[in-house]
Parts: C-alpha cells; sequence; structure tokens
C-alpha cells in the first residue's frame, strides 16, 4: 500500500510538472534516444573481441517489442509535445506512426538514404510533433561533414551522421520556432569536436536570431571539447543549467546495457537566449523489470519569452 501510493504522488507530481498545454502556453519537449530494435536485445552477459571489434551477447529481455509501449505510454503521458528521438529503424518509425497519429506527426531524413533504396537497417533522427498544435513550415537536413548538403561521412567517420531540422508556428501563440535534432558519432573525438563547430554554424545559419531548441545525443560528457565549443558558442544554453528549479530524476542519461547503474550524460538540450525553463528532468522508468531505451528521456517544460 505504501509503494502505491509513493507511484500515486509521484505520478501526480509528473502531471502537473509537465501536462500543461491544457492550461497555458507552455512547450513540453523531450530528447530520447529511443534506441534501434537490435536482435536478441537487452543486458549484456558477456563480452569478447572479434577481429578487432567488441561483440556482445544479449540476454533478449528488451525487444523493441516489449520497449514500444512503454515508450509510447511516456510521451502520451506526459503530453510531450515535441520530441527529438534517435537511432530507430524505419520499420520502428512506421510503427510509432501507425500507433500515434492521432497526436503525432513523425519527420525526418534518414541517416543514410543509400540504405534505404536497398532495404538495409538504418538509423533515423526523426522528430515528432503534436499535429494540433503546431504547424510545420519549413524543414531540412544537414550531414555532419565536410559536405553538409549530402550524405556523408565526416572527418574518418566510420557512419555518416546527420542533422534534421523543423520551422514551427505554434498554433495557440502564433510564435515561430526551430527544432534541430542529431546523433553524433559514437567513435572519434575530433570527430565529434567537429561536428559540435558544424552544428553550431549552421543553427546560426538556419535560425538566425530566431528561437530554437538543439538536442541530441551527442555522445559527449559535460567535461569534453564539443560540449564546451557549443557552451561558448555565445548563442546556445545548456537547458539545464538554465532551469529555474533544480533538475528531477538521474543525474545520467546513458542506461548503459540497460543495467539502471551509474553512468555518464551524453544527451543533450540548448535552446536560445530566449527560452524559459521551467522544469527538467531525466526520466529512469522501468517498468515490470524493462527498461524504455539504453538512454534515459529528457522532459523539458519551457516557454518562449
Amino acid at each position: 500500500m505504501k509503494v502505491l501510493l509513493l507511484l500515486l504522488l509521484v505520478s501526480s507530481f509528473c502531471v502537473s510538472s509537465f501536462a500543461s498545454n491544457n492550461r497555458d502556453d507552455s512547450i513540453v519537449v523531450c530528447q530520447f534516444n529511443m534506441r534501434c530494435a537490435a536482435k536478441n536485445d537487452g543486458r549484456v552477459i558477456s563480452k569478447k573481441i572479434v577481429n578487432g571489434k567488441k561483440v556482445q551477447k544479449r540476454d533478449g529481455t528488451h525487444p523493441w517489442r516489449k520497449r514500444m509501449p512503454l515508450i509510447q505510454n511516456f510521451l502520451r503521458y506526459h503530453d510531450v509535445d515535441i520530441c527529438g528521438s534517435q537511432e530507430m529503424f524505419k520499420k520502428q518509425i512506421e510503427a510509432m506512426r501507425r500507433d500515434m497519429s492521432d497526436v503525432y506527426e513523425i519527420f525526418g531524413t534518414t541517416t543514410i538514404p543509400s540504405r534505404d533504396k536497398i532495404n538495409r537497417a538504418n538509423h533515423n533522427n526523426v522528430i515528432f510533433y503534436k499535429r494540433d498544435r503546431f504547424e510545420l513550415l519549413e524543414s531540412g537536413v544537414f550531414w555532419l561533414s565536410e559536405t553538409p548538403e549530402k550524405e556523408s561521412a565526416g572527418w574518418g567517420a566510420e557512419y555518416p551522421r546527420n542533422c534534421n531540422w523543423g520551422k514551427f508556428k505554434d498554433k495557440k501563440t502564433g510564435k515561430i520556432f526551430f527544432i534541430f535534432n542529431t546523433h553524433f558519432h559514437h567513435i572519434g573525438n575530433n570527430i565529434r569536436v567537429e561536428s559540435a563547430k558544424l552544428f553550431a554554424k549552421k543553427i546560426k545559419e538556419i535560425a538566425g536570431d530566431n528561437t530554437f531548441y538543439a538536442m541530441g545525443d551527442l555522445n559527449a560528457t559535460p567535461d569534453s571539447e564539443p560540449i564546451k565549443i557549443l557552451k561558448e558558442s555565445g548563442f546556445m544554453y545548456d537547458a539545464s543549467k538554465i532551469c529555474k528549479t533544480p533538475l528531477y530524476g538521474a543525474d545520467w542519461t546513458l542506461n548503459r546495457g540497460y543495467s539502471g547503474k551509474k553512468s555518464i550524460w551524453i544527451d543533450w538540450v540548448f535552446v536560445s537566449k530566449n527560452v524559459e525553463v521551467e522544469k527538467f528532468a531525466v526520466f529512469a522508468d522501468c517498468i515490470e523489470n524493462v527498461w524504455l531505451s539504453d538512454h534515459f528521456p529528457l522532459l523539458l517544460r519551457t516557454k518562449i519569452d
């Protein structure tokens, strides 16, 4: 009974903190690496090196079919307005679009379009947004490379990485803002350094002096050079540092191996100076021994001045 009461109290807090759209002009923003639909996904039970690469054996406890409804319930329960996601394959996106079409539009150019043409698995940085609340005025994509206008892997990266962006009009307030959503390469600090430089440059080029939210799994910790570059850009502000209230939840975002153990912070939301961050939470939800992803979702309640 005490546990149930505690859960009800936590739920009530979460609703009052984020589900605000019927009462004011707040925008609930989520950054969430939802993880690809990996075969036999789950907790790591063994590791070895094969042909110079790390190979992990997992226990199969966290397949997409178990995680997907948890993610969907999370988005609905917290009344998320806009969500930048990473990693999902085409079939995962199609399933989310089918099940959540009453609430969300989903868009974004796939990370490696050439793979789609031959039906190979491919990561995506798609953006979810509420169809009734926002109008998508314009959208685009750029790759994190020396040739950002076309599919390309930059600075020696093993795989191409890109950034999807959208220009939105809030139907409730008439305000215009941009969303930028990306996923930095997981190997090579220099690649991430150059990606950070380009990310900041393109945001300035595209959004100008307009309001923006820039988010992603940046595979970079708070004290790393890529994050330092973004923080010192002069126009990008770490949403977790300008929040008006204390942060809620875990102080790390990578749920390494679905372990729930304290790890590192590598997921980020940056905002323009006129975005007011009222609440910032990192939700470490595990339901019936199943985690939503191998990353924790970041949830922000914001207002545009």
